[in-house]
């Protein structure tokens, strides 16, 4: 994403790591996703996802693979956001099939100097609850 684009979606608290949230948002996968930040600071990291004919089950709904992507990769935003980071686990709930397009919110719950630990929900259109994750992240040094 270019800086003209992200930064008018960055409070000022986030605003001094616009090129570390930009190369967390434009990993392949989630530009292919069409994953889209619509706000960061450092409480709060809000991306929304359109719902495409690809992301669907065979049900007919949305599949549980792309709304844990849509999870993870709003929590790669966040706790890289000030530090260098990776997964380490994420327990979900899923509460509703996912039928239209996605709202995903996540927030800090625990920052320590070896983990970050995130509160991580995802909502329909709609505003109701479609799943909630616990999403824990090593903290880690970059070795370039």
């Amino acid at each position: 994403m270019d800086m003209d684009t992200l930064m008018p979606k960055l409070s000022e608290d986030a605003r001094p790591y616009a090129e570390r949230i930009s190369e967390v948002f434009d990993a392949p996968f989630a530009r292919y996703l069409g994953l889209e930040i619509e706000s960061a600071s450092l409480d709060e990291v809000v991306c929304t996802m359109k719902m495409q004919p690809f992301m669907l089950n065979s049900m007919g709904r949305m599949h549980g693979g792309v709304i844990y992507s849509l999870i993870d990769h709003t929590f790669a935003i966040i706790s890289n956001m000030t530090r260098d980071g990776t997964g380490q686990s994420i327990e979900v709930k899923y509460y509703r099939p996912g039928n239209s397009d996605l709202r995903c919110v996540a927030k800090p719950i625990n920052l320590s100097r070896s983990l970050g630990i995130f509160d991580v929900r995802v909502y329909s259109t709609e505003g109701k609850l479609i799943a909630s994750a616990v999403c824990t992240g090593f903290v880690i040094r970059r070795t370039e």
